[in-house]
């Protein structure tokens, strides 16, 4: 039977470590809140020292830093990697692959090396990788890690933008009368009134958009009422006048501020849009009247590349001589620091670019089945890894139990002396605790990144399609997805591709070149041979061996 490869290898791998073989070991600890859950430095040494010694693994060189692995140029970690290279070691012994690097450069320098066989086998708590070990399932795993705090950044913003989309402002100060659902559940309303001022506002507002008082009237109003603004002083006038602009009153609200983007709210609503436009009319604001929500998709996702502001979107019309009208829409930036030289951009163009995006990911269904059905192979092997690994770990710990239990008996009777009770009992409670640590880090949810990997490779299949035929709300969710860092310059679009369909476009022309070659892949014999050559290319990863299947014969060969 052949061997069969993944990405990037075949399944053949001698079990034993060799002798020569040395290793660095190297912990960090980020000084930010992302590793609040991590080990320190001495736990991450102490645990990942007895793996070494459980595995048989010799460390030449324990190296440590305090830093976030997101930052480029870490002292240690450099020092790591100019050792690996100069052949002072053959291997990384470590808690966690996001201990070495949370960005792509450093990630990419480990997974060279790791390729390339400069680095013969990295050892984390759990599991082991390998030269011949599926790449791209290493680019999900680092790319779960590397990109932690932009990921962060923009995963919050996208949470945002589908609160704001679900119809709930997502702010996290809400203007005077609402409030945060302490108890909201899934589903459930997630803004509420704020029953000690949202009647009296609601009063005051009327009066003014009615005409029995002014604003100034309305405001000592609601003073003597005891209306208080957020720090319990008197509500003060500037905040007044900035809830009678504020269109949330109404049951509209622009998330981001700027972006001309408004969504309807579900929030209780205090006054009637006829309301809010009269109070506009009071307070001289004829030329703004109740901003009317229109879905403008790429709102909120760009910024500009030469200020850095939120990217805006506006509809204009133009009007023909003949009386024709024509709409267009244009993205542009805010410029809400100042002046900025970024032009308009047609929705077209953008348009245009994000499909060319999307044609760069596009991949055949039949790359997608062979991708996880190789990475579901890989994924068998890390489950015996881990289940050894926790077996391991669960005897040993339940022994260390044992001998504790055994040096308390011996010591109740008698048998020991107090002197050597109280060294040895030390002793086992600080492996105990080694130990734990140990179970504690084994992951077993080992099905996490196949999911993801599984995501991403359908995504891949389908996005430009679904962008093609799909609406403005569907659009927008492609994009979103697509990636982070989205920005606008000169009419042109930067974008980094979420991991893994940043190696996906890498691998995409290779591999829709080579389906025309075995076309129609409907075909079964054709399908397998389409399989068996992403197995074998060196560019999916293939790596020859002694093992290899025979090709699958060629039409016609039978009757020949």
């Amino acid at each position: 039977m052949r061997i069969r490869k993944t990405l990037t290898t075949t399944r053949s791998r001698k079990s034993g470590l060799k002798k020569q073989n040395r290793y660095i070991l190297y912990a960090r600890k980020s000084t930010t809140s992302e590793d609040r859950q991590v080990a320190s430095i001495d736990s991450q040494i102490e645990v990942m020292t007895e793996v070494a010694r459980e595995h048989d693994l010799e460390i030449v060189e324990v190296l440590s830093e305090a830093g976030s692995g997101f930052k480029i140029g870490r002292t240690a970690f450099n020092a790591m990697i100019e050792k690996i290279e100069n052949g002072e070691a053959d291997g990384i012994i470590v808690w966690k692959l996001s201990r070495l690097s949370r960005n792509p450069d450093d990630a990419g320098k480990i997974m060279g090396l790791l390729q390339r066989g400069e680095i013969k086998h990295i050892r984390t708590v759990d599991r082991n990788w390998y030269p011949e070990d599926n790449v791209m399932m290493m680019y999900v795993e680092f790319g779960m890690t590397n990109q932690f705090s932009r990921d962060l950044s923009s995963d919050t913003r996208r949470g945002l933008v589908k609160k704001a989309e679900r119809g709930w402002l997502p702010n996290a100060i809400l203007p005077l009368g609402y409030m945060h659902s302490p108890y909201k559940k899934l589903g459930d309303e997630e803004i509420i009134i704020d029953e000690n001022r949202y009647f009296l506002i609601q009063e005051g507002l009327k009066l003014v958009a009615s005409g029995q008082q002014t604003p100034v009237e309305a405001h000592g109003y609601l003073v003597s009422q005891g209306v208080v603004g957020k720090r319990s002083e008197a509500l003060p006038k500037s905040t007044w006048y900035k809830m009678l602009v504020e269109p949330l009153y109404a049951g509209t609200f622009e998330y981001p501020i700027g972006s001309g983007q408004f969504y309807e709210s579900k929030a209780p609503r205090a006054i009637e849009p006829t309301e809010y436009d009269a109070i506009q009319v009071v307070l001289g604001r004829k030329d703004k009247p109740r901003p009317k929500r229109h879905f403008l998709p790429y709102t909120g996702l760009m910024k500009c590349g030469e200020c850095g502001c939120s990217i805006t979107a506006e509809k204009k019309q133009k009007v023909q001589k003949n009386g024709n009208v024509h709409h267009y829409v244009y993205y542009r930036c805010t410029k809400k620091k100042g002046d900025c030289g970024q032009p308009c951009t047609n929705v077209d163009v953008l348009e245009k670019q994000y499909k060319s995006i999307l044609k760069r990911i596009k991949i055949p269904p039949a790359f997608h089945e062979w991708a996880i059905d190789e990475i579901k192979l890989d994924q068998e092997k890390v489950v015996r890894d881990r289940d050894l690994s926790l077996e391991r770990a669960r005897n040993n710990y339940d022994d260390c139990l044992a001998e504790i239990d055994n040096l308390v008996k011996k010591y109740l009777d008698g048998k020991v002396p107090e002197d050597y009770y109280d060294r040895n009992l030390a002793k086992l409670n600080k492996n105990k605790k080694i130990l734990a640590k140990i179970l504690e880090g084994i992951d077993k949810s080992v099905d996490e990144n196949l999911q993801e990997l599984d995501q991403d490779l359908d995504f891949a299949v389908t996005a430009r399609r679904r962008f093609n035929k799909g609406d403005d709300h569907k659009r927008r969710e492609i994009i979103s997805y697509l990636g982070s860092n989205l920005t606008l310059t000169d009419h042109t679009l930067g974008i980094e591709l979420k991991k893994p369909l940043k190696l996906v476009a890498e691998i995409a022309k290779e591999v829709n070149e080579a389906v025309q070659r075995f076309e129609p892949l409907e075909n079964a014999d054709n399908s397998e041979q389409f399989k068996l050559y992403l197995s074998e290319n060196p560019t999916m990863g293939g790596i020859p061996d002694s093992n290899r299947r025979p090709p699958l014969p060629q039409s016609g060969a039978l009757t020949n």
